[in-house]
């Protein structure tokens, strides 16, 4: 009887984030100076009483990436597989020949999930404030 009390509860909120504090909003612009439409309230939010996610932001990350390539023949090759100890192909019996390693610094950016129109997941923090959780995936979102 308890479990199908626990099945017939969790059918029922399947799906759905059932918290005092949390709210749905709509967001109206992005990402220059995002606001968003709190449902219920008569205006829009402007970027200054906004706090977002970080996942929910461009995000920048710094990479390095270390070049390999070596030549067999006048092919250039990106895998040392068939190379033997003592530096000579296996496959042709040439010299292995391998160019300097090049090593490449830059930036990976991770672009956001958002876009205008999604509906959003908020909470309401101090001074009329809110905090934007994620993306309403649910059923109307």
């Amino acid at each position: 009887m308890l479990t199908d009390a626990l099945k017939l509860l969790h059918e029922k909120t399947k799906n759905k984030i059932d918290a005092k504090d949390t709210e749905r909003a709509t967001l109206l612009s992005w990402p220059g100076s995002p606001s968003v439409q709190v449902d219920g309230d008569p205006e829009p939010y402007p970027a200054d009483k906004l706090v977002f996610a970080e996942y929910l932001l461009n995000r920048e990350i710094k990479a390095d990436f270390v070049v390999a390539e070596y030549l067999e023949g006048d092919e250039a090759k990106g895998s040392v597989t068939g190379v033997l100890a003592n530096g000579v192909v296996y496959e042709t019996g040439e010299p292995y020949k391998q160019t300097p390693r090049t090593s490449l610094r830059g930036n990976l950016i991770i672009p956001s999930p958002l876009q205008v129109g999604d509906r959003l997941i908020v909470s309401r923090l101090s001074g009329q404030r809110y905090y934007v959780h994620g993306k309403d995936v649910g059923g109307n979102g």
